[in-house]
């Protein structure tokens, strides 16, 4: 590894301020919106600046630095998931090894139907739809983000808002039997 003189570790060392003082909130708001718990998510948005300063020399043009953050940002997310669904299957399958009716996870999502859905979508549909309708980002954004073209993101999309629309529509057997006799309803 080589050694920066002083003079140049200093201007590094101010335009790294620089980076995290404009957009540290940005990769911090993109994910608290993926992650429960504030611990995990400054676990995440310190990586991501860490691996910044690591690739210092990667570092693209202003106006491409957030989708690049974001980039990064997106593959740390997907190892903290990753390691995190390792270790509750773990902790799972040592719970119900323990005792296997305190190992069964009753705890429901209170959350609306959206949400629902959004959880019943691939991850990578859901990445996609909260890039574009939660950090606002353009499908140019995304391209660079995912490394794909702009025409594969927006197909990308369309796919994840049909499979959300499908998750949404009620399924047959939760609509009750109802027909319609001469303007009134019968059951």
């Amino acid at each position: 590894m080589r050694k920066l003189s002083p003079m140049v570790a200093e201007d590094k060392d101010m335009a790294f301020t620089r980076l995290v003082n404009a957009h540290s909130m940005a990769i911090l708001r993109y994910t608290s919106r993926r992650l429960s718990d504030a611990a995990s998510c400054d676990d995440v948005v310190a990586e991501t600046f860490l691996i910044v300063w690591r690739r210092w020399d990667d570092l693209p043009s202003p106006d491409k630095e957030l989708p690049w953050l974001y980039s990064i940002a997106f593959h740390v997310l997907s190892n903290h998931r990753r390691s995190r669904d390792r270790r509750n299957r773990l902790h799972a399958r040592l719970a119900m090894e323990r005792d296997p009716i305190e190992g069964l996870d009753a705890s429901g999502l209170d959350a609306g139907p959206v949400l629902l859905a959004l959880d019943k979508l691939r991850t990578h549909e859901r990445e996609l739809l909260e890039f574009v309708y939660w950090e606002k980002l353009t499908y140019h954004d995304i391209a660079l983000i995912l490394g794909i073209s702009e025409n594969a993101v927006g197909i990308r999309i369309n796919r994840a808002k049909t499979n959300l629309r499908t998750h949404l529509q009620p399924r047959s057997e939760e609509v009750p039997n109802v027909t319609i006799i001469r303007g009134e309803l019968e059951s």
